[in-house]
């Protein structure tokens, strides 16, 4: 994530689909790995959910599964954006600012901030 400004950002991660491929990128760099043909296939996107689908078997790979988004029912774009925000401020944006900026619950803000500072090794 490299945006410098707020429009660059939206430009960058416009919708989930765009921000669940660049996690598949950083993720996957040589390819997605099919646990079930046990090599690297080529995945298909499901839209309506955030999972790819071998071509070949169809086993379903979640990409946000182990990361700090996964079980997370708040868009990928919002997530994204807390880390945007806290990546720029040393992770020292509180939770209730991060509730007013994400338009999310303070529950929900504040698990983010939580998560957030545990990934970039500030749990202060």
């Amino acid at each position: 994530m490299q945006a410098r400004s707020l429009d660059e950002f939206h430009e960058q991660f416009p919708d989930e689909g765009t921000c669940l491929e660049w996690l598949v990128a950083r993720l996957y760099p040589d390819g997605m790995f099919c646990r079930k043909c046990g090599k690297i296939t080529k995945h298909h996107r499901i839209t309506t959910r955030r999972c790819y689908s071998c071509d070949q078997c169809g086993t379903q790979v979640y990409p946000t599964a182990g990361t700090i988004f996964h079980k997370s029912r708040t868009p990928l774009v919002k997530w994204f954006y807390a880390v945007y925000l806290m990546s720029g401020s040393g992770s020292k944006v509180p939770a209730r600012q991060m509730q007013r900026e994400l338009g999310v619950t303070y529950k929900t803000a504040w698990r983010m901030v939580q998560q957030i500072r545990k990934m970039l090794g500030d749990e202060s």
